[in-house]
C-alpha cells in the first residue's frame, strides 16, 4: 500500500501557545528565530469556513483531502488535496469547504526573527500564496509530532524540539514546491539525474548527455538544475564523486591511484588537487585522520 495516498483518520484539534510561553520563545536563543503560535487539524465537517484578518503571524494551511475555496488578494481559487496555502501577516483571507466536498486541513501560525525568510523561500514557488507540494506522509507526521509535543505540556524541552520540527517542515515544503514546479510539464527529475550520475561515477558525464537525458536544452536543463540544487550539474557530479572517494578512503584499502581511476580520473595528482579543493584536505590526510 502506498501510504502517501492513504486517507488518514482525522480528529479536529487546536493548540494555542499561551502568552507566557510566547514571551519566552521570542527571546530564547534556540527559539527566537522561528516558533509556532498556534496549530491544529480542521475537518470542516461542522464549521463551514475560516476567516481572519489583521493577524500578525504567517498562516500556513495544508490540504490533506477534499477541496476548499480560498479567497485571498482579491482572488477566488480552489484548494485541492496536496495544495499549500501561505497567508502573509495582516492580510484578510477566507477559506471554506467547497460545496459538496469533505475537506480536511492541517494549519499552523508561526512567527520569529526568521519567519519572513522562511516564508519568502516558500512564496518564491507559489502563486499569490497558493502552491502544490503533493501528498506527503512526512508532512502529516511532522504536524502530528508538533501537536503531540504540545499535548505533553509546555516544557522547555518539548517546545525547543517543536521549534526545530517546524523548521524542518518549512524547509521540506520549500524544497517540495521547487520539485513540483520543475517537474510540471517536463520530464525533468533530479532523482533520475542523481541516479544516472551514481551509475556513471566511473566515467565522465558532460552537460550534453545530462540535458539529452532530461529532454531539455543545455541552457534550460542547467538553469532548472541549479535553481533546485543551488549548484551546477557538473559541480554536483564532481561533489558526488568526492563523496564516493571519501567512502572508499574510509572503507577500503585501495590506493589513491586506484580510487582516482575508479572515479574516472586517470591523473591521480589532478584527482588529489580536486579532492583537496572540495573536501579541504588531501586524500592522504583524510585517510590518516
Amino acid at each position: 500500500m502506498n501510504t502517501a495516498n492513504t486517507i488518514r483518520s482525522f480528529s479536529d484539534i487546536r493548540l494555542v501557545i499561551p502568552k507566557f510561553l510566547l514571551e519566552k520563545l521570542k527571546v530564547h536563543p534556540l527559539t527566537a528565530g522561528l516558533y509556532p503560535t498556534a496549530l491544529g487539524k480542521y475537518s470542516q465537517q461542522t464549521a463551514t469556513s475560516i476567516e481572519q484578518a489583521n493577524v500578525d503571524q504567517h498562516q500556513l494551511i495544508y490540504c490533506q483531502y477534499g477541496e476548499g475555496v480560498l479567497v485571498y488578494k482579491n482572488k477566488k481559487r480552489t484548494v485541492k488535496r496536496g495544495d499549500l496555502v501561505l497567508i502573509s501577516p495582516n492580510q484578510h483571507f477566507q477559506y471554506q469547504r467547497k460545496s459538496g466536498s469533505k475537506n480536511a486541513v492541517y494549519w499552523i501560525h508561526f512567527a520569529g526573527k526568521l519567519a519572513d525568510d522562511f516564508a519568502e523561500r516558500l512564496l518564491m514557488k507559489m502563486e499569490d500564496g497558493l502552491g502544490f507540494v503533493n501528498v506527503q506522509e512526512n508532512i502529516y507526521k511532522d504536524y502530528d509530532n508538533l501537536i503531540a509535543l504540545g499535548s505533553r505540556g509546555y516544557t522547555a524541552t518539548n517546545v525547543i524540539h517543536a521549534v526545530h520540527v517546524l523548521q524542518q517542515t518549512l524547509s521540506f515544503l520549500a524544497l517540495q514546491l521547487r520539485i513540483e514546479s520543475f517537474n510540471k510539464g517536463t520530464n525533468f527529475s533530479v532523482d533520475a539525474i542523481d541516479e544516472l550520475m551514481r551509475e556513471n561515477l566511473h566515467q565522465e558525464l558532460n552537460l550534453d548527455t545530462l540535458a539529452h537525458y532530461s529532454q531539455l536544452s543545455k541552457f534550460h536543463f542547467a538553469k532548472k538544475f541549479k535553481e533546485l540544487t543551488d549548484t551546477s550539474p557538473i559541480q554536483y557530479f564532481i561533489n558526488m564523486k568526492m563523496q564516493q572517494a571519501c567512502f572508499q578512503l574510509d572503507n577500503t584499502s585501495d590506493t589513491i591511484k586506484q580510487i582516482s581511476e575508479s572515479l574516472g580520473y586517470n591523473d591521480p595528482y589532478y584527482f588529489s588537487r580536486l579532492f583537496k579543493k572540495i573536501v579541504g584536505m588531501s586524500p592522504k590526510r583524510y585517510r590518516e585522520n
